[in-house]
């Protein structure tokens, strides 16, 4: 099998996988707060859980062979990650104070993940 195929295997796997996590998260929230504000809290949870998984993929010493890379970094989060929801949401209501809030903090937890990703890894090497 070629390596091409099985990395779109890993990012396809990876992908159902954060989908479907997506999806329950989402429904749980749903079920606990009224819409629409489920809907915003939802969207909120998940790229923050997303992005700060992201950004221990980025650093882990785990992920850093080819398969983990595309099957959790690529694969799972791009499947858990709902930017797509938050481009729609702009699209339609504009640029408002909370999607500007979102957008930032995903950024900062994608760092936190990112420097505790980087203090797990020196830990590692310096054993």
């Amino acid at each position: 099998m070629s390596t091409s195929l099985k990395m779109a295997g890993y990012v396809f796997l990876g992908g159902a996988l954060g989908s479907m996590l997506r999806y329950l998260l989402a429904e749980l929230i749903a079920i606990n707060v009224e819409f629409p504000t489920s809907e915003l809290i939802a969207l909120t949870v998940i790229n923050l859980l997303g992005s700060y998984f992201l950004g221990l993929t980025a650093r882990l010493p785990y992920f850093q062979t080819l398969w983990c890379k595309w099957l959790w970094a690529y694969g799972f989060a791009g499947g858990f990650t709902t930017m797509s929801a938050v481009t729609l949401f702009v699209d339609i209501n504009g640029l408002s104070w909370e999607i500007f809030a979102m957008l930032f903090a995903g950024v900062a937890t994608y760092g936190v993940g990112w420097h505790q990703g980087r203090r797990v890894q020196q830990k590692a090497e310096a054993k």
